[in-house]
């Protein structure tokens, strides 16, 4: 019992001596690790350090070509092409990227470069930095540039002559020097169109050819491809103009080129034009000089006037200074009349010299007016603009990727890349995709009348306009509306009317179509000025109707034809309604009345002979065959009565 309580102190006595052992050791490495990483912390060191207004000139492989670039004054240029475009921003990132330059790892006495990617340097940077002192030699420190560290982004570099040193360096001071040549150059913007409601005409030529056109008077687009010119969809229009707001260049690909076909330019895939104004500076002293010179010109004067002219032009310029050299420059002008007009004869001559010094006169007079507010001129001159014309070509070449396009602009030599998507906006359209939907549109307020054939059956509208004065004195216009003569109901029509002329075709066929059988419903619109429009209205398919307008076959969605065939059986529901026989002729000879006939109800009565005969068969034939049967019987029992 003694030997089992001995065994058990001693256990727990080694228990605790390893246990103070497990805490030393652990307490010692964490103290050694915490030292390491300060006096790694205090081992960072520094590669390289400059201001960077003391860097000269930065050398590096570009593209595998030695290339240098090199302050002038405090520009940046390309040694050895000072035509360069040169992006100083570009380049200002590079030079402040290397100007100081740290390591927080070094490896010393390095016996295999090539373990690091240094036996063949991916790049060699050198710096040339200016010297402290004014006669002293510039100094150039040289870094070749290893491989990258995967696992900390970092790049192994070693410096100078330095064989056996290699520094680990953040890769912020290698990248900015692995751009090609078109990085460095500075890229020009896209022309921008300040407005682009000034565009007036958009054409592009290539596999698929059109050209926009905007009206100067009414501001509408129309569109022509290979065959006639018509109306442009105003949405569709203005979206493709909208876009030439927002077009951008993606990347420089050839800031001087030499061979166009390299690009796909020499031959290009599309050619966009457009053709706009720009709004500039006006330049007021030639013109204001001009509108002078016609003021002061006399329609009567003839030779001498001429010359009274150059002597008033010299008197307005004198006239500029002071009021007294004004009245000067008019009796020289007086003179100058009085010598010319001695050397012609005759009452032209003198009527002349009258003209040219009344001309003379008035234009001292303005000019001492005019001197008083010389200064207000010329601050309201460098206000003035004026609008010119301008024109921007777009050369479209092959894809340079999946994305883009190489585009040429203008007469520019430089290349770049263009989204595909925004010149596919442009240039994969046709003609087609421009053509105005909208089947018969006739503004309401031009309409003077409306046949329709539905069904077989001719109805008519006629649309008469009276204008009167309401109690305030302000016009007022009445719009009234008769159907075969009888009055209509406005809402009813113009609902009916509505669907009518905003009918829009889904598409159009381009071959020419050929309807199989009689159109269900054909309207034809007279305007007041006498210009008239006819579509109708063809079963086509079990999704469309085909409505025909000169020549011109559009696809109208089914139930849209149907909702306007409805509507105008509530139109003509209003004549239906009246079924009396006296209604009817009544009805019969207020259509004829619009017509031009003027044969009443009464004179239908009252004439008996083969004349009233022959008026009544000619009043029928405009009226529909239900009511034409019902006519000849009430005419008929007039002429036994």
């Amino acid at each position: 019992m003694k030997n089992k309580t001995v065994k058990m102190i001693l256990a727990v006595a080694v228990l605790g001596i390893c246990c103070g052992a497990y805490a030393g050791v652990k307490t010692y490495v964490a103290h050694q690790e915490q030292k390491e990483s300060e006096e790694e912390s205090e081992e960072s060191t520094t590669v390289f350090t400059a201001s960077t207004d003391d860097i000269k000139s930065l050398d590096f492989m570009v593209d595998d070509t030695e290339t240098t670039f090199e302050k002038d004054d405090d520009s940046w240029v390309k040694k050895d092409e000072t035509d360069f475009p040169v992006n100083q921003s570009t380049l200002d990132s590079a030079a402040s990227s290397v100007a100081s330059i740290d390591s927080d790892r070094v490896l010393e006495d390095v016996d295999d470069l090539a373990e690091y990617g240094l036996d063949s340097p991916s790049n060699t940077i050198k710096i040339v930095t200016k010297s402290d002192e004014e006669d002293g030699d510039d100094t150039t420190t040289t870094l070749y540039v290893g491989d990258e560290n995967s696992s900390t982004s970092q790049y192994y570099v070693r410096k100078d002559d330095d064989e056996k040193t290699v520094y680990l360096v953040d890769s912020s001071c290698v990248e900015p020097f692995t751009k090609s040549l078109n990085d460095y150059a500075q890229m020009e913007d896209f022309p921008a169109i300040s407005s682009t409601d000034t565009i007036t005409k958009i054409s592009v030529k290539g596999d698929k050819s059109y050209e926009l056109t905007k009206n100067a008077d009414t501001s509408v687009w129309s569109v022509k491809g290979d065959g006639d010119e018509e109306k442009a969809d105003s949405a569709t229009a203005s979206s493709l103009v909208t876009s030439f707001g927002s077009m951008a260049y993606n990347s420089l690909a050839d800031y001087n080129c030499k061979d166009k076909s390299e690009y796909g330019l020499d031959k290009p895939y599309a050619t966009i034009t457009v053709d706009y104004q720009e709004e500039v500076a006006a330049d007021d002293t030639d013109e204001d000089t001009q509108d002078d010179t016609t003021d002061t010109t006399d329609s009567e004067t003839a030779d001498s006037g001429e010359t009274v002219d150059e002597d008033v032009s010299s008197a307005e310029e004198t006239s500029d200074d002071t009021e007294q050299d004004a009245e000067t420059a008019a009796e020289d002008a007086d003179e100058s009349v009085n010598e010319t007009t001695d050397e012609t004869s005759g009452e032209e001559d003198t009527d002349s010299e009258d003209a040219a010094v009344e001309t003379s006169e008035d234009t001292a007079s303005d000019s001492t007016e005019g001197s008083d507010s010389a200064s207000g001129d010329e601050d309201s001159s460098e206000e003035k603009t004026k609008m010119v014309d301008k024109q921007l070509t777009i050369l479209v070449g092959n894809e340079a990727d999946d994305s883009d396009r190489y585009v040429m602009v203008n007469d520019s030599n430089e290349v770049y890349t263009m989204s595909t998507d925004t010149l596919s906006a442009l240039i994969d359209k046709s003609e087609e995709d421009f053509w105005d939907m909208t089947v018969s549109y006739v503004a309401l307020n031009n309409l003077g009348s409306l046949k329709v054939n539905y069904q077989g059956s001719d109805y008519k509208v006629n649309v008469s306009r009276e204008t009167s004065t309401d109690d305030d004195g302000n016009d007022k216009e009445t719009v009234i509306y008769k159907l075969n003569g009888s009055d209509l109901d406005e809402t009813t029509f113009t609902t009916f009317y509505n669907k009518l002329i905003n009918m829009t075709a889904q598409k159009r066929l381009t071959d020419e179509y050929e309807p199989d059988g009689d159109a269900e419903l054909t309207a034809t619109f007279t305007e007041e000025d006498g210009d008239t429009l006819e579509v109708s209205y063809y079963s086509y398919d079990t999704n469309y109707y085909a409505a025909v307008v000169d020549k011109k076959a559009y696809l109208v969605n089914k139930m849209n034809v149907k909702e306007l065939f409805t509507a105008f059986e509530s139109v003509t529901g209003v004549e239906k309604d009246s079924s009396d026989e006296t209604d009817s002729e009544e009805a019969t000879t207020d259509d004829t009345k619009s017509d031009s006939t003027d044969t009443s109800s009464e004179s239908v009565e009252e004439t008996e002979d083969s004349t009233s005969e022959t008026t009544d068969t000619t009043n029928d034939s405009d009226t529909s065959e239900e009511e034409n049967a019902d006519s000849q019987e009430t005419e008929t029992n007039n002429t036994e009565e």
